[in-house]
């Protein structure tokens, strides 16, 4: 599914009313139907409900939804910045229509004034600021939106939370902390990027009657996946199908006090269809966890088959740095894997670590590579600082991503995928409890594995993080966010592969999606 940016939503809607004569206050009602039918599937009965409108069409859309609750004899008032206030056309016809309908109106000083009459509300309506919003709110937005999350009212956000930026999730000041956000046409980048989607709540998408075609056929360089995509790129085992032809994996990695990191590698990647998984280990270093279905073979090998170029033709793909530590031995061995041409290769952990301390690393590499940073290794790697790269993972992955060459995996919630082509994914799955250790191996081994199986860099590494959080979500629902450990997250992959997904995450219905919050309370 498209992600886009306010601009490219506002030319969809611009080329909705042009070349297809759809006039832009049909596509306002349809807005408005679509926040109707949310809040009575969330509300069967009436609720004395609130609605808070701005300035442009985000308030129109507020004012054609109060009109179709009071129709529908629900106890409705719309707060407004006052009737002398000019209005977009559209906007303005639907307030006009609306008064005359008989719909209560009062000003914003209402609430602003007496704070305390918003508790006799049961629902509130955000409809201050729509997807144009930059910087901070402030002034009469500002305090308005701090009264709505001061209310304890279970809110609705009308297209995205007022106060977040559409078009990369930042908050830089107050922001409305939604249940639900009801967005229109396609979903917009800050909705699905971070801290966005915290204040998004449940995202319900709606396409209020655009033509698909211009939902379809426009090219947008961001997107997520859902279910019904994920389930296609998955690799399938023909009847035919033996252990060669599975993908052959390596995975170099491992040191003294470091040898589960590798073998939960190894794990994850047979666990997500790898044929034949190897660990290339020190010599002499042994690993009392090793299950029996990882081979073993020691780095003289691996040097000998590298002097041979053997490791190209033995290997589908390699990953490299689990465990690894960041001894001469292993740096050594990782210059010389990073020169291999024909071999697809998975940078994760001290591999990264080590590469921070190579000046231009990238112009020594050859052949397809992924890499796998969380915001630590993503800042020595740049020479940012993690506040820098947090503060903006999508612009940092994407130019980093060109940069290098490579696909780069930017770990984290709501983990970002960029590729040096300029397409940037942003994950849809996975919750707070794989913040504990190695779950980034087993993420590393699910790339590997995917590459290994015919995937190109890009998918590869898009569907093991869809995976890897899918499973996560899976383990959620059964162990909890705080007890959930790397095994926990191995044990399901299997199930997620089969297309056992978790309750929570992306759904579809009528071709309406809807994406759950990315926290549960109960769990």
């Amino acid at each position: 599914m498209r992600l886009v940016k306010a601009a490219e939503m506002k030319e969809i809607d611009r080329k909705a009313m042009t070349d297809y004569a759809i006039p832009g206050i049909i596509l306002m009602e349809h807005a408005a139907n679509a926040l109707f039918q949310v809040i009575k599937e969330k509300f069967p009965s009436p609720v004395k409900t609130g609605v808070i409108c701005g300035r442009g069409n985000n308030g129109g859309d507020g004012w054609a939804l109060a009109r179709l609750l009071l129709q529908a004899g629900w106890d409705v008032t719309v707060f407004h910045p006052g009737l002398g206030v000019a209005l977009p056309p559209d906007a303005g016809q639907n307030r006009e229509i609306s008064l005359r309908l008989g719909v209560r109106a009062e000003d914003w000083e209402t609430l602003l004034d007496a704070a305390e009459n918003i508790q006799s509300y049961d629902l509130l309506i955000d409809a201050l600021l729509g997807s144009g919003f930059r910087g901070q709110a402030e002034g009469d937005y500002g305090r308005l939106i701090e009264l709505i999350n001061s209310s304890g009212k279970p809110v609705i956000a009308v297209d995205l939370p007022s106060g977040l930026e559409a078009d990369t999730g930042r908050v830089n000041g107050p922001v409305v902390k939604a249940g639900q956000t009801v967005t229109f046409g396609l979903p917009k980048i800050g909705l699905l990027a971070y801290p966005g989607r915290v204040f998004a709540g449940e995202i319900i998408i709606d396409h209020i009657g655009l033509p698909q075609q211009l939902l379809d056929k426009e090219h947008s360089k961001y997107f997520t996946y859902l279910p019904e995509e994920v389930k296609k790129m998955r690799p399938r085992r023909k009847a035919e199908a033996h252990k060669g032809s599975c993908g052959r994996l390596l995975v170099i990695g491992g040191s003294a006090g470091l040898t589960g990191a590798p073998v939960l590698t190894g794990m994850g990647a047979l666990r997500s269809g790898a044929g034949l998984v190897t660990l290339g280990l020190r010599d002499g270093l042994l690993l009392t966890e090793k299950p029996p279905e990882l081979m073993v073979k020691s780095w003289s090998h691996l040097h000998q088959e590298i002097e041979t170029l053997g490791l190209g033709r033995e290997y589908d793909a390699v990953i490299i740095g689990p465990g690894l530590s960041t001894a001469l031995d292993g740096r050594e061995l990782l210059l010389k894997v990073l020169t291999i041409e024909n071999l697809i290769k998975v940078l994760d952990a001290d591999a990264l670590n080590i590469m921070s301390t190579v000046g231009e690393w990238w112009t020594k590499a050859k052949g397809p590579l992924v890499l796998t940073p969380h915001p630590g290794e993503m800042a020595r790697l740049t020479g940012l600082s993690i506040a820098v790269v947090q503060k903006d993972r999508l612009a940092i992955a994407e130019e980093y991503a060109a940069r290098w060459q490579a696909v780069v995996v930017l770990k984290g919630a709501g983990t970002t995928v960029a590729s040096p082509e300029g397409l940037t994914y942003i994950n849809p799955t996975g919750n707070p409890g794989l913040a504990t250790g190695g779950t980034g191996d087993l993420l590393s081994g699910m790339i590997g594995a995917f590459l290994g199986q015919g995937l190109s860099p890009l998918e590869g590494a898009c569907l093991g993080v869809y995976m890897h959080g899918a499973a996560a979500d899976l383990a959620a629902e059964e162990v909890g966010y705080t007890g959930m450990i790397a095994g926990d997250v191995l044990f399901r992959l299997p199930r997620v592969l089969m297309g056992k997904f978790a309750k929570v995450g992306v759904d579809s219905v009528g071709g309406r999606y809807t994406l759950a919050p990315p926290v549960r309370e109960d769990l």
